[in-house]
């Protein structure tokens, strides 16, 4: 057992006789399976009293002042040797130092990474300094500041012990470091233990919110590497994958190492993807089980893991039958080649267009669907896939009858009553159907000698120009509203829709343009404005009060509120419609006015006298009905102390 007679002198003697050396333990990614980093450990092998754990002769040396010294060996040998493996054509892994906070009261020990950094030719990018939350107890703005200067030179800066203390917690947010090492004494219980199992959660979600990478320390079983992965831990370090190597076990085993690591990676992917999937999976079933859409979620091999209830209706299956069924069991088979590339997209983490199936329904029959995918994540990694499919039937239904109205359309095209002509690029009128005499009042003949723009309003040319240029550059039809002079100078408003016509080449030659006269109903567009206008201006004046409401989420929310009364009761229509009760009304009074709101939604005729702000008042409450349910209550207030 060490003890106080191996004073400085001992320590110091035993950097200048060689007596410290450094041991090596990887870290391992826990997405790929290889080593991205080694922590630096020192061991003393002392000629009387043999191999010394550090955590007996560190506390000794901090305490006589050669902490300083052993830092400095520790340091330049670790970069040394990191350099060194990078030469002979290791794999360019982060070398971990850790530093004594006693170091950080020191103003040199900036300058003494620098140096060494310097000295040993090491990228910084390469070193990463590991600090206890010790260096936090004392100095924490000067700290703070070291810290600072450290990590612009690139060097990475982790919290060694986190979780282990309260220091580190609360001042995580404002030190300038790259990652947390969770402590060792957390991995000891989980998964089995579920409080530490949440705080190890937190700890992780906590890290990632604030963009910093996690480390795990003292990982020793697969039910552990397992619980990390789920929970998107980044890295590993422990007895699992390997204990802490000499340098002459370093140089043989790293490869065996990394080997190893990606195997177990490997071998418990597809058990954490599937537990991620399911974990993930019920969040998502949550949210859309009253999907009107069919919504389910697949492996990474294509097996159903859930589906919404929307199955039974798109498909006549039930949610039981088609578990862990392969989802090209579901799909008809000239489609099979589109939906599996659809999903190997995804796999692939990219984002395709929705695709178009045809589902096979229980009855044999095909139903049309459009079908959108994206990958369910754990953390970077694809551990499954979601799906939303929409029901086309009737879509579909409606294309056809579209088309077959279309053809009857181009049959009647010479005795339509709409307006057609086919316009070159110039803007010349090469045809013009024999609607357009009546129209424009102007032999066809005569038409066809004219531009185009010649019969636009002037104050709609400029509008015109913009979207003739748009058809023939885009090769794309556009629709829009314009104003025609006609013959007897008369204006006329149309609904004009341009279609580019293409020549061999592929490029627009002309524009097939059919027009609709929408004059009336401009005009009556502008009487309901005129109406509504009416309408408002009348509310506004009225002594009492008239409003509506509907029912949402949220509660019974105003469509329209005015009146003089409101004004009397000290509100604005802004402040009542959009809102519910609640929202403006003390809350004894929206108690009681929702009481009524209720009944009147429940389909009775209410009315009741109350009084708001020293305002006596009765109200009337009217549902507006449609096949027995309400769409909206229209209620009316007047002031009792008028009559």
């Amino acid at each position: 057992m060490l003890n106080l007679s191996l004073e400085q002198d001992h320590l110091q003697h035993a950097i200048e006789q060689g007596q410290f050396t450094l041991v090596y333990q990887p870290k391992l990614s826990l997405n790929t399976g290889h080593v991205v980093g080694v922590e630096a450990l020192i061991r003393w092998n002392h000629p009387e009293y043999g191999w010394i754990s550090p955590a007996e002769f560190i506390p000794l040396a901090e305490q006589n002042g050669t902490i300083t010294d052993i830092t400095k060996w520790v340091l330049y040998e670790a970069c040394r040797q990191n350099k060194a493996w990078h030469d002979q054509g290791f794999p360019k892994t982060i070398i971990s130092v850790n530093i004594s906070p006693l170091d950080f009261e020191s103003t040199e020990l900036y300058q003494l990474i620098l140096d060494t950094l310097d000295q040993t030719g090491l990228d910084p990018n390469l070193l990463e300094i590991e600090i206890t939350e010790n260096v936090m107890l004392n100095h924490i703005s000067q700290t703070i500041e070291t810290l600072k200067e450290i990590k612009r030179t690139g060097i990475r800066i982790a919290v060694d012990d986190f979780g282990k203390g309260n220091s580190t917690i609360r001042y995580i947010r404002d030190l300038p470091i790259t990652t947390v090492k969770i402590d060792r004494s957390f991995m000891q219980n989980i998964p089995y233990n579920q409080k530490e199992s949440t705080v190890v959660k937190n700890m992780i979600e906590l890290s990632h919110n604030l963009d910093l990478e996690v480390v795990a320390e003292g990982v020793e079983t697969e039910e552990v590497v397992t619980f990390l992965s789920l929970h998107s831990c980044d890295v590993a370090q422990g007895f699992l994958f390997s204990k802490p190597m000499s340098l002459d076990n370093y140089q043989a085993l790293i490869k065996q190492t990394d080997s190893y690591s990606k195997e177990l990676i490997y071998r418990l992917e597809k058990h954490i993807n599937v537990k991620s999937a399911q974990m993930n999976d019920h969040r998502f079933k949550s949210l859309f089980e009253q999907n009107p859409d069919l919504v389910c979620s697949f492996s990474l091999e294509g097996h159903v893991i859930s589906v919404n209830p929307t199955i039974q209706h798109m498909l006549g299956l039930n949610q039981k039958d088609v578990m862990d069924s392969h989802l090209a069991n579901f799909i008809r088979d000239s489609d099979q080649f589109k939906a599996l590339r659809h999903f190997k997209q995804v796999l692939k983490g990219e984002i395709p267009e929705a695709v178009e199936l045809d589902l096979i329904h229980s009855n044999g029959h095909y139903v049309p669907t459009n079908a959108v995918c994206f990958p369910m994540l754990l953390g970077e990694r694809i551990v499954g896939v979601y799906s939303v499919i929409k029901d086309m039937s009737r879509q579909k239904e409606l294309e056809q009858k579209l088309i077959e109205s279309e053809k009857k359309y181009r049959l009647i095209t010479e005795n339509m009553s709409d307006l057609v002509v086919v316009v070159n690029r110039g803007g010349s009128i090469d045809y013009a159907s024999p609607s357009n005499e009546k129209a424009f009042q102007i032999k066809q003949e005569l038409i066809l000698q004219k531009n185009i723009m010649s019969f636009i309003d002037p104050e709609d040319v400029g509008h015109a120009y913009e979207v003739f240029d748009r058809i023939f550059d885009q090769h794309e039809a556009q629709s829009t509203e314009l104003r025609l002079n006609t013959n007897n100078g008369k204006i006329v408003w149309i609904e004009a829709h341009g279609s580019p016509v293409f020549s061999e080449d592929g490029s627009v030659e002309q524009i097939v343009v059919v027009s609709r006269d929408i004059t009336r109903k401009k005009q009556m567009g502008a009487e309901l404005k005129a109406a509504q206008d009416d309408l408002k201006n009348t509310l506004e004046r009225q002594l009492g009060m008239t409003f509506k409401y509907i029912k949402t989420q949220s509660g019974y929310v105003h469509t329209l509120c005015e009146g003089e009364l409101m004004r009397k009761f000290g509100y604005k229509s802004e402040e009542v419609v959009g809102y519910t009760l609640y929202d403006f009304l003390p809350i004894d009074k929206a108690k009681m006015i929702d009481y009524y709101y209720k009944l009147a939604w429940h389909g009775d005729d209410v009315h009741f006298e109350s009084t708001l702000n020293g305002i006596s008042f009765i109200m009337q409450l009217k549902p507006v009905m449609y096949n027995d349910k309400v769409l909206e209550v229209i209620g009316s207030c007047a002031e009792l102390t008028r009559q």
